[in-house]
């Protein structure tokens, strides 16, 4: 980890703000400072060594008593990097009992930077018992301990730090960090199924991983954490947001969007819920307010549990006309939706299990007031694969049971679908087919067959922070009972639409959608066109 070597190389430095004031209190001494002490002092306090050495070896031994010189000299010889050099002034300071704080926890560190690990060890240990900076040469020892591979030391060390109250957040960071690595480490030697290695690594390395990584959340070595946790997880197979199959599913399991929408329609139309659509030759606003929020629940890496709640209100401006009006509407929707993750053909496949509930309140009664209207119950039961390379194919079955309070309204359908998406570069096409076969059971007659091809074809950023969506769909409907009076119907549907990203959250969206449908019926053949603003917050 680089952030980590860094803030090691940090810590070996030696500790100028610690000499320098006992540098001044020898000056301070003095009853008769030396100009060669006095230049010492400017050319050590500038960081200018070299010539701060060549002052020293001038000297005089009365100038820096009890082989103080010894000290500095090691002082300016790690500063240089000149480790060996620093170890030997070092070793001749301890030789003549030097009493410096910080004289074991420096030739500790020059003794580190020369790779002469044991000895560095003992040096820390040395600081320790001097009550020296014990966090930093606590955790010297362990990192030490740890590298010699003596685990059980290591292991001790860090949690001495993460223990004392002194140590401070960064360095409990790293300790604990650590000490996850070293439980590894001791976990490879004593486990080896791997079985009783995924359950270890779960137990007691993830959490602490994760702890490390929140001690100090947001910092560069936190994310540098986070990354080798991925690590981990991916190497015993523990990613929690990597399932049995390989896909991958968000690490965010809530969803949910708040939509405001406008709509202006030239001809709203008046609709039964079983492809009895007539034209009203009434135009309107359309205000579409609708909430929705949903959570994934993953179990055992191959069952996803996804229940929804979504709620639409509708309400539109021209409340002069009932066949306007009439479509004022309020629907709850409680939907759960259910995936097992498997495979097909050695590639991911998903099965499909879906259960949607559904209750609408309309103005029906054209009253001025949204009363029961329907309950609809809806199975569904799929397949989504990625048997093209191209993208996603998805094939559905779901039956529809419509349970209107006119009970003439009230109908079966079976819903056969079938999509693939396809990749080109940035951009993503879908093609749908569906055939809804409605069977109206109280009144035969308006029994409906109906065909329907769409593609999508989606193009992000066409400008910075813009999506640019084209669609186009046929419709074909086979009346059955009515073909006499209104034939084969067909209905012709392009739609345009263009949004922004305000952020993260917020984006708005201009639709043009146009309509056109084809009946031997005259209130059954129409032409419509429907602008839509949209504001939506995700989150």
């Amino acid at each position: 980890m680089r952030l980590f070597f860094l803030w090691m190389e940090k810590m070996r430095k030696p500790r100028l703000l610690l000499a320098a004031p006992l540098l001044l209190a020898i000056s301070f001494n003095l009853n008769a400072q030396s100009i060669s002490l006095t230049e010492f002092n400017q050319f050590f306090k500038s960081a200018q060594y070299t010539k701060a050495l060549s002052i020293l070896e001038k000297s005089d031994s009365k100038d820096f008593p009890n082989g103080q010189s010894f000290y500095f000299e090691g002082i300016c010889h790690a500063k240089l990097q000149e480790y060996d050099k620093a170890i030997k002034s070092f070793e001749k300071a301890i030789k003549e009992k030097n009493t410096s704080l910080d004289l074991q926890y420096e030739y500790g560190q020059a003794l580190y930077a020369a790779n002469e690990l044991k000895a560095a060890r003992n040096a820390f240990k040395e600081s320790i018992h001097n009550k020296f900076n014990v966090p930093a040469s606590t955790y010297y020892v362990a990192h030490i301990s740890q590298i010699l591979e003596e685990y059980i030391e290591a292991k001790d060390g860090y949690t001495e730090i993460i223990k004392n109250k002194d140590s401070d957040v960064k360095l409990k960071q790293v300790a604990r960090f650590q000490l996850a690595e070293t439980l590894l480490l001791i976990m490879r030697d004593k486990i080896k199924g791997k079985e009783e290695q995924e359950k270890s690594v779960a137990k007691y390395i993830i959490p602490m991983m994760k702890e490390a990584s929140n001690t100090d959340k947001g910092t560069q070595l936190s994310f540098e954490i986070d990354q080798r946790l991925n690590e981990i997880q991916k190497e015993f197979n523990l990613d929690p947001n990597l399932l049995i199959n390989g896909r991958r599913i968000s690490a965010k399991r809530y969803s949910g969007y708040l939509t405001q929408k406008i709509k202006f329609d030239d001809n709203i139309s008046l609709t039964n819920e079983i492809n009895n659509i007539q034209q009203s030759k009434q135009e309107s606003f359309i205000y579409e307010s609708e909430a929705y929020a949903k959570y994934d629940f993953l179990l055992k890496k191959k069952f996803i549990m996804s229940p929804e709640a979504r709620v639409n209100f509708i309400k539109h401006s021209n409340q002069d006309s009932a066949d306007v009006y009439q479509n004022d509407a309020l629907s709850i929707n409680l939907n759960l939706k259910n995936k097992y993750e498997h495979l097909i053909n050695a590639k991911p496949a998903s099965f499909l299990f879906d259960i949607e509930l559904s209750n609408t309140k309309k103005d029906w009664n054209q009253k001025h007031q949204r009363e029961a209207y329907a309950n609809t119950t809806t199975f569904g039961v799929g397949e989504a694969f990625s048997y093209f390379n191209a993208g996603d194919t998805t094939f559905k079955f779901k039956y529809k049971d419509f349970a209107a309070k006119t009970e003439t309204l009230s109908s079966h359908t079976l819903i056969l679908s079938g999509d693939q998406t396809v990749s080109v570069g940035q951009s993503l096409i879908i093609a749908l087919i569906e055939a809804d076969f409605i069977n109206n059971y109280n009144n035969t007659t308006n029994n409906t067959n109906t065909y329907l091809a769409r593609v999508d074809y989606l193009i992000p950023d066409i400008f910075p922070k813009y999506t640019l969506g084209l669609a186009v769909s046929a419709t074909i409907t086979d009346t059955e009972a009515q073909m006499t009076t209104r034939g084969t119907e067909f209905t012709f549907n392009p739609s345009i639409d263009l949004s922004k990203a305000l952020n993260d959250n917020m984006k708005i969206t201009l639709n043009y959608d146009y309509s056109s449908n084809k009946s031997k019926l005259s209130s059954y053949d129409y032409n419509k066109h429907v602008i839509t603003s949209e504001f939506r917050y995700s989150f």
